[in-house]
């Protein structure tokens, strides 16, 4: 592997290009010459590679067109949401303009570092890149397409400097529901989840090892724990602001590498799995032999063998199972073709016969088509995940099955102090001491972070056990860009008007491509790990323990009194919308901003506005069954998700479950937003107001049965009005219940007013069904009744 070939291609442009477009290429050479290298004649390759892959051919653009829409970005400054097209109102104004302004060139090249090797300089330089600027992320890497970051075109250029022929490879590795499921303890949720980020990132580690970590396109490697990890085993120190104890990572990766290593790096990622799961399993194993053998406890608790344990290697030998699918990037007219078959969409087809037409523009490549090879590998990889892989394994000996999951028979016996017995299959015993292994190995952050995790009991405190899940919205749609914006929206206005005067239909043609490009699957990418990086801040905030973030999945458990003020603050740093702050950053419009002194300025974008989140939530009690929960939570998760309106609204949604004493099962879902109103923050408002007077409970009863009583006759027609169920019920009820004249009128009309317009009917019925659910979430044990 050529690695300096790979520095050259990541500094080819230095990150502040755009403000400096005449000399970008004089500081582009100081800064490698720094690093012992220079701008060589092939550098350029890997850059037009990068930029075809990323933004249209423009006809005419070798003529004239190029010089007559270059961008100066000081008089035309614009920078778009990568996600929805929309215009960033404060780019180069006010606070931001003043940190541009202080942009220093000769201090990013001084904080450039040479190594003893180009590899190692790759690598540091590679993860330090972001960092030269607060502002790296706001800077385009073409001022005419400014909808991607210059980071983003670097890593792809970088990406793309090891073969001229390369494919996409997708691996994933599962069972996931099954193995965290599969629980009793927190622990079991916790380092489950855990063990699973760290046994995709072998397989990552794979591709940053033969290729570097920039061949990876999901997910967002610069930053990670594990990355750091590796490094600091080679003598390379970073920085990272990662959770060490958090499992970031998801069960699946998507890489571009050389064609032809394609099946030699397949062998190699599956291997690499496979054999760091025997080294865990070989570990744990004689681990527990050693305890057994010298009667020594682990955790107060004591171990012993069963008639299954000489199974255990058969058992391991079935996880984890490993997925790969692949897509050439070459024989551009064949894969339209498929591509057609497939989706019978046109507008590829056309798009390629137009680009074909323009004169005197660059030679078309087969990376300009991108996002349709891209297109392709998800179809491949939903295709491949109709089939199930099945490893036959029979047990013939007469124990019982496993406690926490019952797939596998049981090959130990655990004792607590309280003689409690539990039965653990051989992966459920890796779970549940898979910590040591972390530690053996030298993760030591991570093991001071994972020994001790809290239990349900500790985490409800004097209140219920609350499950969280959450997860974004149309996903699939937002990678695959089916919901991004089309090419034409991700221009900038003023190559749009001249784009338009010189050839219409190529416009025209343009509203209905919507396919991505490297640069815009590395921004999603880089925007949920951002997310990632701000949950474990916003469940802390709220006391919570949580599982995993990975990417747009987010489980974690809370006391049930606080679990809808982390839902509702979680949703919004996702979309980065309604002024939420965490730590020095602060999020609206769709970015994240950051607060330094009496500066504010944006740093990033989050997912927008048009990307929501759908959560599930179960309250019960704290010894509830923990497994039960979580199914729970993800029947919860698909109710808020199928959650519909007549206008075509969809998702956006959370549902409640709350499990009672009784057994009786309260269901109820919303909508986040009706008439733009937090229906959240307002229900917690309302029941607030009352919580200390102890009668919530029967006020939030009585609206609703008066309100079903008075306002509807038996077919349900509307027989009077909530206008009158205001004035005329709610004074009578406020007497009947000794509430202070006014007051339950005066929050009823702030609880159902949206946008100067009153709930009714089955909105407002629904919503009393939500605050019954977080009524009783926030309800101590001490008053709870039923």
């Amino acid at each position: 592997m050529n690695w300096e070939k790979k520095i050259i291609a990541l500094l080819h442009d230095p990150i502040e290009k755009a403000l400096n477009l005449e000399k970008h290429e004089n500081i582009a050479n100081r800064r490698l010459n720094k690093l012992g290298t220079y701008l060589k004649d092939d550098y350029k390759n890997p850059d037009y590679l990068s930029s075809a892959a990323d933004r249209i051919l423009f006809p005419k653009e070798k003529e004239h067109f190029s010089k007559r829409i270059s961008i100066n970005i000081y008089h035309y400054p614009e920078y778009l949401h990568p996600l929805n097209g929309e215009k960033l109102e404060d780019y180069f104004k006010n606070d931001f303009k003043q940190k541009i302004d202080k942009l220093n060139s000769e201090k990013i090249t001084d904080k450039l570092e040479k190594l003893e090797d180009f590899k190692k300089t790759y690598y540091k330089t590679w993860w330090e890149l972001p960092e030269q600027t607060e502002l790296s992320f706001m800077l385009p890497g073409d001022t005419r397409i400014p909808s991607h970051s210059i980071i983003d075109h670097l890593d792809s250029a970088s990406a793309m400097s090891v073969s001229n022929k390369m494919s996409l490879l997708l691996v994933s590795i599962g069972p996931v529901q099954e193995f965290i499921a599969a629980a009793r303890k927190t622990i079991d949720l916790k380092v489950g989840s855990y063990m699973l980020s760290y046994l995709t990132f072998q397989g990552i580690k794979v591709i940053g090892e033969e290729y570097g970590y920039d061949n990876v396109i999901f997910p967002y490697m610069r930053g990670n724990y594990f990355v750091k990890k590796e490094f600091e085993k080679i003598g390379i120190f970073v920085e990272t602001s990662a959770d060490p104890g958090v499992a970031s990572l998801p069960n699946i990766f998507t890489a571009i590498v050389p064609t032809k290593d394609l099946e030699k790096i397949k062998s190699k990622i599956k291997k690499a799995i496979k054999d760091e799961m025997s080294n865990i399993s070989q570990f744990i194993k004689i681990y527990i032999e050693d305890l057994i053998q010298s009667e020594k406890k682990y955790k107060e608790t004591i171990f012993q063998k069963l008639e299954a344990f000489k199974n255990w290697d058969k058992q391991i030998s079935q996880f984890p199972i490993i997925i790969t699918v692949d897509q050439e990037i070459n024989n551009i007219e064949k894969y339209i073709e498929k591509h057609y078959i497939y989706t019978e969409d046109e507008n590829i087809k056309k798009l390629y016969q137009k680009m074909k037409q323009l004169e005197s523009t660059y030679q078309m490549k087969d990376i300009a088509f991108y996002g349709m090879y891209s297109e392709l590998l998800g179809i491949k990889s939903s295709l491949r995940k109709t089939t199930r892989d099945f490893i036959q394994l029979f047990e013939d000996d007469v124990v019982n099955g496993d406690d926490l999951s019952g797939a596998n028979k049981a090959v130990i016996e655990i004792i607590d102090k309280d003689e409690k017995k539990e039965r653990l299959s051989a992966l459920s015993a890796i779970k549940r001491l898979f910590v040591e292994y972390l530690n053996e190995i030298g993760y030591k952050e991570a093991y001071e972070k994972l020994k001790y995790v809290k239990s349900t009991e500790e985490i409800a405190g004097k209140y219920k056990l609350a499950v969280l899940l959450m997860d974004g919205d149309n996903m699939g749609k937002w990678i695959s860009g089916t919901l991004a914006p089309s090419f034409k929206k991700r221009l900038h206005s003023k190559v749009i008007k001249e784009l338009e005067r010189e050839d219409k239909e190529y416009t025209k043609l343009l509203e209905n491509i919507n396919l991505v490009t490297p640069s815009y699957q590395r921004m999603i990418s880089r925007t949920l790990n951002n997310f990632s990086n701000f949950v474990p801040k916003v469940v802390e905030e709220f006391d919570g323990l949580l599982i995993y973030a990975g990417g747009d999945d987010v489980l974690a458990l809370f006391p049930s009194n606080k679990v809808f003020d982390a839902a509702n603050k979680l949703r919004k740093v996702y979309s980065g919308i309604g002024e939420e702050k965490v730590g020095e950053y602060v999020f609206k419009n769709g970015w994240c901003y950051k607060k330094e002194k009496n500066l504010e300025y944006p740093v990033f974008n989050m997912m927008g506005k048009q990307a929501t989140m759908s959560a599930g939530i179960v309250i019960s009690k704290h010894n509830f069954n923990l497994k039960l929960a979580l199914n729970k939570a993800r029947e919860m998760e698909k109710l808020a998700k199928s959650n519909e309106e007549k206008s075509g609204r969809k998702k956006d949604s959370f549902a409640i479950a709350t499990i009672r004493r009784s057994g009786q099962i309260n269901i109820s879902k919303s909508f986040w937003e009706l008439n733009r109103f937090d229906i959240l923050l307002k229900g917690l408002e309302f029941i607030k107001d009352f919580e200390k007077e102890k009668s919530i409970k029967n006020i939030i009863l009585r609206l609703k049965s008066e309100y079903i009583n008075y306002c509807f006759d038996e077919f349900g027609n509307e027989i009077l009005t909530i206008e009158d169920f205001k004035n005329n019920i709610i004074p009578f009820l406020e007497k009947r219940m000794e509430i202070k004249k006014d007051k339950l009128k005066n929050s009823f009309v702030k609880l159902i007013t949206l946008n100067e317009r009153f709930l009714t009917g089955n909105k407002l019925m629904e919503y009393f069904n939500t605050l019954e659910n977080i009524e009783y979430a926030r309800r101590e044990n001490i008053y709870e009744k039923n």
